[in-house]
């Protein structure tokens, strides 16, 4: 019985580091160490692409390509470029100066780049491109670089299925030319995704309407 508690209190004591440790660490080692785990299951499977959604995270809604997740009182909204992906459009970014973290990415011949606003002291709006499919939320300062790290995790283990993607996107080429959101060559000159839901209108949500509402209201 001892024993067992001594093991216990180890684990405990261990996972409470690796939580600290990692809020610790500078931005950059959080993506390289994020994009280093390389994660070869899938436990989210839709037509045409899958993924893996690390553990404490669900998705709470779900309209074509767009998904809101939620993960410990943070919600993150992921889109999947799968027109981007099936044309293999180039990512052309720039780094920027005027924000608090701009960085390019580029990891196994796939591209992407990480942008962190500062809103205050406390949050910040943190946007990532990866693997023709992105990730925008609002985290708190405790919460940010846990958040990068599944974040990435999450785009980095998409898989898209070219077969499938071929019969969607290949007989209808022209409609999705027209109708889809893309992160790579939007329409909007300088559309995102937060703008997306705020145009059309794609989530709702009474019980966090507050939290919503001041997020698409930073964005314009």
């Amino acid at each position: 019985m001892k024993k067992i508690l001594f093991l216990v209190t180890l684990l405990v004591l261990f996972t409470g580091c690796s939580i600290k440790d990692i809020n610790k660490y500078d931005i950059n080692d959080v993506i390289d160490d994020a994009l280093s785990n390389d994660i070869d299951v899938t436990n989210v499977n839709f037509d045409g692409y899958k993924y893996y959604l690390p553990r404490g995270m669900r998705i709470v809604d779900k309209k074509g390509y767009n998904s809101k997740l939620l993960s410990n009182g943070i919600y993150y909204y992921l889109y999947v470029d799968v027109v981007s992906y099936y044309y293999k459009t180039n990512l052309n970014y720039e780094v920027k100066d005027n924000i608090y973290f701009s960085k390019k990415i580029n990891y196994n011949n796939k591209e992407g780049y990480a942008e962190i606003e500062k809103i205050d002291e406390e949050n910040y709006y943190l946007k990532l491109i990866y693997n023709y499919s992105k990730i925008e939320a609002y985290v708190d300062v405790n919460s940010l670089n846990s958040a990068i790290s599944d974040a990435i995790k999450l785009l980095s283990s998409i898989t898209y299925n070219d077969t499938i993607l071929a019969t969607i996107i290949g007989e209808n080429t022209l409609n999705y030319q027209e109708e889809q959101f893309s992160l790579f060559d939007s329409k909007r000159e300088d559309g995102t995704f937060l703008d997306y839901i705020e145009e059309y209108d794609v989530y709702t949500d009474d019980d966090n309407e507050l939290k919503d509402e001041d997020i698409l209201d930073s964005e314009s």
